[in-house]
């Protein structure tokens, strides 16, 4: 081999002129383009041989190579395909390949290839009657077999790491067998009525399966909504209110609206705009995603929404700048990206819903005083400290040498390639913007955001432009399913009083509050740490604020103050179940393992501190503004 280069203006002819490539949606020929790559190989050089893993697919651009197979040989020249086994389900080759003069070809990856297999149906059937064609001679001696017979390597044994999660399922089923039922019995000792120590237990069970990651996320919700069903603890109306809740409705339709978002091509179409205008840098790529997030976080009024739309934008910006998967700068983008749409939301009002809630816990004075604007600027500087903070903490951690290879030339032939807007990106482009205009007048119309977004995809699916096989695969019904189980959970505790007995646990809390408040918030951040252990975000803050709030006024407090805390404490978390739109974000791409987790999770317990802090540094300026 004598060189490597990135494709130019000719790849884009041979793929447009190419039998099969032609008949390719142009965005996905846009996102394989910075992939392809231009070989050179030497006469008389073998390129793979028989039995190798077929990994790559080649276009000859120049030259002629010779397949060699059981019966005979076949010769392949200019603008030829080879190496097609990579496009079928063959997992190594069955030829071998050697050049006969001078070669030049493009090279395609399986993996990248993947989209396309994906979002055009037939294309893998055209290259595998490609592949029986060109070896027809001896297409007897190729069996289905030949598809997964694979020489047992080391690769295929069980890794340490395998036998050791294995190690520790079994050790959480023993421990979810075994504190289930102590569970129960201390509800009895404890005097709780039947049906709130029976969901003790089934509480008990469900956190231990999700801690222990038993199984997956959504399984838990199942059992504890089967047995709370079964044994009567709650009605169905109560322990299924999650299916017919508001949040349910607006984060489907909302994922609903981010699947059209990428298969019409605007959000991949949006990112190449973005990274022609940005610097070419790793801290512009970073700065545009988590700015992109902030932007976006007082307008969708959902953290779910936010990473649905935002998750599918990294994956692309980590394959079209070749950043390394699982490296520190991949890394380093998810969690500027993930920042960006979370870390924030308790400055704006209109971030999530249970900011309402608790402003609906204050006094009528109170309310009306702290409105979008009020709320914002007295946020703004507990905002701007966490951002000071966290963008110190990330540009030394996070350290690399690791360059972003962005070509302006490269982006702009995409650009290109996709050619004008298409009605599906205008139709979904419409869509978005109807969206985030309702959500801004929501003052004039009263229309509640969960319908208004529950309209738009219905629009989307009257006109063809969300497509019924893609609402089926492409939405998050897993993710939908465990929303919808953790509020029912959240309902059946409130149903059998479980939420009555913590709150009447933490009222004592009350000396500190009036005469320690620095020493209160530290307390009060321990309690929602451990709350969080067991119930949700939402669940928690409710909580809380239920049992805090109508106590503010009497220790002297401004209750903004205490909700604001209380809004920003609640969003901590350091396990990956307490967290459904980190889940959301880790199913959207760690799936491609385009971050290492291990760090990822590592950095949020410092950004659960830098939220602690940034509460502590804007006390002077509280007292300074007489809200303290």
């Amino acid at each position: 081999m004598v060189d490597n280069v990135k494709a130019d203006e000719e790849v884009v002819s041979y793929l447009l002129n190419d039998d099969v490539f032609s008949g390719v949606n142009r965005r996905d020929l846009a996102y394989i383009l910075p992939h392809v790559v231009v070989q050179q190989f030497s006469e008389l050089q073998t390129i793979y041989t028989a039995g190798d893993a077929a990994l790559h697919l080649y276009i000859v651009t120049k030259g002629e190579v010779k397949l060699t197979y059981n019966a005979g040989t076949v010769k392949v020249g200019k603008n030829e395909k080879f190496a097609m086994e990579s496009c079928t389900d063959f997992k190594r080759y069955v030829t071998t390949a050697t050049t006969v003069t001078d070669v030049t070809v493009l090279k395609l990856s399986r993996d990248k290839m993947s989209m396309l297999f994906a979002n055009n149906s037939g294309i893998k059937g055209k290259f595998f009657f490609s592949l029986l064609e060109s070896i027809s001679c001896s297409q007897d001696n190729i069996s289905l077999e030949s598809k997964d017979v694979v020489t047992p390597t080391k690769e295929d044994e069980p890794s340490k790491d395998d036998k050791k999660g294995e190690h520790l399922k079994t050790t959480g089923w023993a421990l979810v067998c075994l504190f289930s039922p102590i569970a129960v019995w201390l509800g009895y000792i404890y005097g709780l009525e039947v049906n709130a120590f029976l969901f003790l237990g089934i509480l008990t069970a469900t956190i231990g399966m999700w801690v222990f990651k038993l199984v997956d996320e959504f399984v838990p919700g199942i059992f504890a909504i089967l047995s709370t069903l079964c044994l009567g603890i709650s009605p169905p109306e109560v322990i299924l209110s999650g299916f017919v809740s508001d949040g349910f409705f607006m984060a489907m339709s909302v994922l609903g609206l981010g699947t059209v978002l990428i298969t019409s091509g605007l959000s991949y179409r949006f990112i190449l705009l973005m990274m022609l205008k940005l610097p070419k840098s790793q801290f512009g790529l970073n700065l545009g995603m988590f700015s992109l997030g902030v932007v976006l976080t007082p307008i969708i009024p959902t953290a779910n929404g936010r990473v649905a739309l935002l998750g599918p934008f990294l994956n692309d910006i980590v394959d079209t700048t070749y950043l390394k998967y699982g490296g520190r700068a991949a890394t380093k983008l998810a969690i500027s990206t993930f920042a960006g749409t979370t870390m924030l939301s308790g400055m704006f009002i209109t971030s999530k819903s249970v900011n309402f809630a608790v402003l609906g816990m204050m006094p009528l004075q109170i309310q009306e005083n702290f409105q979008w604007l009020s709320w914002f600027f007295s946020a703004l500087v507990t905002g701007i400290i966490t951002i000071l903070i966290y963008s110190i903490v990330v540009h030394f951690i996070f350290k690399n040498n690791e360059t972003v290879d962005i070509s302006e030339a490269q982006i702009k032939k995409q650009i290109n390639l996709l050619g004008r807007l298409s009605f599906q990106e205008w139709a979904t482009l419409m869509g978005l913007s109807l969206f985030l205009l309702g959500i801004l007048t929501y003052s004039l119309h009263k229309i509640q955001p969960p319908w208004l977004a529950m309209s738009i995809l219905y629009g989307l699916l009257i006109f063809g432009t969300l497509k019924k096989k893609d609402f089926k695969e492409k939405i998050d019904w897993p993710f939908l399913i465990y929303l919808a189980t953790v509020v029912g959970i959240i309902s059946t505790m409130k149903s059998v009083g479980l939420d009555t007995m913590i709150a009447n646990k933490l009222s004592t809390l009350f000396y500190h509050m009036r005469y320690n408040f620095n020493l209160f918030i530290l307390i009060l951040s321990a309690i929602i740490f451990i709350l969080r252990l067991a119930i949700p975000i939402n669940a928690v803050i409710v909580l809380v604020a239920a049992v805090f709030m109508p106590l503010a006024d009497l220790a002297g407090i401004n209750s903004w103050i205490l909700g604001f805390i209380i809004l920003v404490l609640g969003e901590m978390w350091v396990f990956p179940y307490q967290c459904s739109y980190y889940m959301q974000f880790r199913e959207v791409s760690l799936k491609k393992k385009i971050y290492d987790e291990r760090v990822f999770l590592s950095f949020n317990i410092l950004v659960n501190i830098i939220k602690i802090i940034s509460i502590y540094a804007s006390l002077p300026y509280w007292k300074m503004s007489g809200l303290l």
